[in-house]
Order: structure tokens, then sequence, then C-alpha cells
């Protein structure tokens, strides 16, 4: 019989908290003159997606600002990385993931691959999201709480994609890559029940009980279940 995954609020990404490569200035003008440094454009604009993620007007001006700052320096990452935030907000996921590819190609630090993987996965390309996801962990993105949470969640969210899709091995891979990035009881459960249904009992069971451990209740009856 055929699991249900728990969809964990408590993993849930909260809007505001994902770090841009560079902090915004509170100082400037929206209004007023433009910056003609690529940095100064760069920090205008990543000021007002900070302070206005949810303002489609404000994004559209912070991706045309970081478009300024690539016309005065192309090798401003940092700008072709907020463009990209920008455009992801506002689910221009294939715009997105055009600024993300140079993003990586220029630099290739772990938010990069991880804001890569996030477009590639809101654009169907599970496969190279759960790539991108794996690549953001080897450069480092679990160094930090915000990173390790953000990393959990996305490949959390990837595994109960593969789930619903009825592809429970590739469900176990990416569920793997949320629990390596930061181990709850929710996707360690969710793992339990993609290994069970991929065949692996044993995985699964071990999985179960320490979900159960962790306080997931639906962990703990299941491993009673099935240990017999």
């Amino acid at each position: 019989m055929k699991k249900h995954l728990i969809f964990p609020i408590l993993v849930a990404i909260v809007t505001g908290i994902v770090p841009l490569k560079a902090n915004g200035n509170s100082n400037f003008n929206f209004c007023g003159e433009d910056p003609t440094k690529a940095s100064e454009l760069t920090k205008r604009a990543g000021g007002i997606i900070i302070l206005n993620s949810e303002n489609k007007d404000s994004l559209n001006f912070a991706i045309s600002l970081c478009t300024q700052a690539m016309a005065l320096d192309e090798n401003n990452i940092t700008a072709y990385f907020n463009r990209g935030y920008a455009a992801l907000i506002l689910e221009n996921y294939s715009e997105a993931l055009k600024d993300f590819d140079v993003a990586v190609e220029k630099e290739g630090d772990g938010y990069d691959y991880e804001f890569r993987g996030k477009a590639k996965f809101n654009l169907g390309d599970m496969e190279g999201a759960l790539t991108d996801y794996k690549s953001a962990q080897t450069k480092g993105i679990t160094n930090s709480a915000g990173g390790a949470h953000m990393a959990m969640t996305d490949a959390n969210e990837l595994g109960i994609a593969y789930y619903n899709a009825e592809k429970y091995e590739q469900a176990v891979e990416a569920f793997t890559v949320s629990v390596n990035a930061q181990l709850t009881e929710n996707n360690i459960f969710n793992r339990a029940n993609a290994e069970y249904l991929s065949g692996n009992k044993e995985a699964a069971l071990q999985d179960w009980k320490k979900s159960g451990k962790l306080g997931n209740k639906d962990g703990k009856e299941s491993y009673k279940k099935f240990r017999k």
C-alpha cells in the first residue's frame, strides 16, 4: 500500500531570509540619480530585492539595475545572481536559469548551484535540479545555518516530486541530499517511505526508527508495523 509523505510545515523557507550576494544599501534613492559604477548598481538592486520582494515593479526595476551593471562590467557575478534571484521570485524561471548559468560558470559557489537547481526544478528538470543540489553541498552551502536549511528544504521538495511521480529510487537520492544538509524527523521519514517502495525494506526500517526517535509518530508506527 502506497504511503503518504509528510509535507512538513517546519521545513518551509521563510520568504526574505535568503542571503543575497551583496548587502543592500538602505540609503539608495529609488527615484534619484542612477549610480554609474557596476558595484553601486548591484548593491542598489540587492537592497530593492531584500526590501521589496513582493513588489513586482520593484523587482523589475532591480532587474534593470542589474542589467545596467552588467553593461558596465560583464564580470560582475553578483549582478547576474541578483538578477536571476529577482527573476526567480517573479517566476520567470527561464530567465533566472540563464543568469544562474552565468553565475555558475563565472564563480560557481554553493548558492549559485542551489539557485540554479531551484530554477531547473520549477522548469520541470528534476534530474538537473538534483545534480545542482548535490553540487551546492559540495561547494559548501551547508556551512551556514541558513544555507543548510535551504538545501534541506529544496531537496525535500524535490524528493516529494519524485515520490509523487513514483520514481522512488530518485526520491531516495533526493531525500538523502536533504538529510545530509539537515536531518529532520520529516525528511528521514520521507526517505524511509521511498526506500520501502523501492524495495529496500531494511533501510526503510532504519529510517522509520530514526524518525520515530526524533518525534515522528508515523515513523514510529511504521517501524513497529513493518519490522515483523
